[in-house]
């Protein structure tokens, strides 16, 4: 058995080399045999399992996936290197993705999660888990300068519990940058739906010499203007106004992590010292960091793009890609854009067209909800005017715009930070036109808004259903 194995894996690098892909489950060896859980629930403290890795090259990059890692992007360097850049210290590690979502804690089939992460939730991780038990890739394929790797993830705090959810990975070369596609289909028995949360969309781990945290967190962006190098090492979430963050060594070459349209990433530094390889505990962290609506039976897809090489290398890929809308532009044909829920909730997937949002507090105990926009970069002058449309079922007779500026550290509420707008409660559909232009507090730079209900007393039943918010009439 062994030795046919290792005869297929033969024949997949050539066929490989040919440019055609190789596919086949994985494993297939012996049946599973679940572990025995621990009477006292430490992790292990051995590293994780013997790397599996299929590689693909150019002759700028060299990148593997592991197969004894859930497929998760394992190894990573510069073509004229051979030294690894990515940390795999423990299967929570790697360059992946992991998402969050309720109840928390999250318990099932009699295992409760370990004690220090029992507030992560539902948190299906495409490694593997906290005691280093691998996520079970079950198919892959692999190219030339591409892979796909299909998974089941574990739950992070659990005990070699899989996930109610697959996630798919297609990964390309192109020049010195490793484009990713992942999608994940979810389908939890539990039909709750929860407060949306931040995601690692993905989360990148390097090895110690990748020490540097750099971004732009400028209001002049697109403009080479000055960069800023992190020092703070804790998970600390920064609004990057070019859509990029990046780990660099000491002569400034590393990783840049570039998504589109996202303007929130998150750093963190693992250890101490600036030496290490990658089954050391020491590492650096980067993430796209935004928050995503997770339903029981949803399908999520991102993008992002790994740009190997210097702080100008970086920058000049992000340059040359189509900018993000500095004007709302948010129209609700079949997905939320972005847009998430605390304590409201709505009638789930798919979308069809609109939001149908319970115009109510889920938890009345708690003074107010939000609709919310993702993070974006608007100047006011340009959006002088926010267009609305929405089909309101309530009593209420106004409903609340609320904006937020890269200094503020969350919603104030304040007068300088919201304006109401008459509404009519009778579920047909209107355009409402909000004038911002003139008010006090509609300057500098604007990087969310959300839509609440000021009237809580009236909420009641209520709901809405919105199809669109932009810069100008949606017909």
């Amino acid at each position: 058995m062994r030795s046919t194995y290792f005869a297929f894996q033969a024949l997949c690098l050539f066929i490989g080399a040919l440019s055609f892909s190789c596919v086949r489950d994985f494993p297939a060896t012996a049946p599973y045999m679940p572990p025995t859980a621990p009477t006292d629930p430490q992790p292990p403290q051995t590293q994780p399992v013997n790397p599996n890795r299929l590689f693909i090259n150019n002759d700028k990059v060299k990148l593997a996936i592991d197969l004894n890692m859930g497929g998760a992007i394992g190894y990573l360097s510069e073509a004229g290197s051979s030294e690894n850049m990515v940390n795999n210290y423990d299967l929570g590690r790697q360059l992946q993705t992991s998402l969050y979502a309720g109840p928390y804690p999250y318990s099932v089939n009699g295992k409760d999660p370990v004690y220090f992460w029992r507030n992560l939730g539902w948190n299906p991780v495409q490694t593997g888990d906290y005691y280093n038990h691998p996520a079970r890739v079950v198919s892959y394929q692999q190219g030339q300068n591409t892979l796909y790797v299909k998974t089941i993830p574990l739950i992070w705090p659990l005990f070699d519990e899989p996930a109610d959810c697959v996630m798919e990975h297609w990964i390309e070369l192109r020049d010195n940058t490793v484009h990713v596609r992942s999608r994940t289909t979810v389908n939890r028995a539990d039909t709750n739906q929860y407060d949306a949360r931040t995601q690692e969309m993905p989360c990148v781990y390097l090895n110690a010499p990748w020490y540097r945290m750099v971004t732009y967190k400028g209001n002049q962006p697109f403009t080479n203007g000055a960069v800023t190098e992190l020092s703070e090492r804790d998970m600390i979430s920064h609004y990057t106004t070019e859509n990029w963050t990046a780990l660099l060594n000491a002569e400034g070459r590393g990783v840049g992590l570039y998504q589109p349209n996202q303007f929130r990433f998150k750093t963190n530094g693992f250890g101490s010292g600036r030496v290490g390889k990658e089954f050391d505990v020491a590492s650096f962290y980067m993430n796209a960091d935004g928050f995503m609506q997770i339903d029981y039976n949803g399908v999520y897809e991102f993008e992002y793009t790994l740009i190997l090489g210097s702080l100008t290398d970086i920058r000049q890929y992000v340059y040359s890609q189509p900018r993000p809308e500095t004007v709302p532009n948010f129209k609700f044909t079949n997905d939320r854009q972005g847009w998430y829920y605390y304590n409201v909730h709505d009638k789930g997937w798919p979308i069809q067209n609109e939001l149908n949002v319970r115009w109510q507090r889920a938890d009345t105990t708690k003074a107010n909800f939000r609709v919310c926009s993702p993070f974006v970069y608007w100047k006011p002058t340009d959006v002088p005017k926010i267009y609305v449309q929405a089909a309101f079922t309530t009593k209420a007779t106004t409903a609340r715009l609320v904006w937020r500026k890269p200094e503020d550290y969350d919603f104030l509420d304040g007068p300088d930070r919201q304006i109401d707008f008459p509404i009519i409660g009778d579920g047909q559909f209107r355009t409402y036109e909000i004038t911002l232009n003139g008010h006090a507090g509609w300057s500098g730079i604007i990087n969310q808004i959300c839509l609440l209900n000021p009237q809580n007393n009236l909420e009641k039943g209520s709901a809405m259903r919105l199809r669109s918010v932009t810069a100008t009439p949606v017909q």
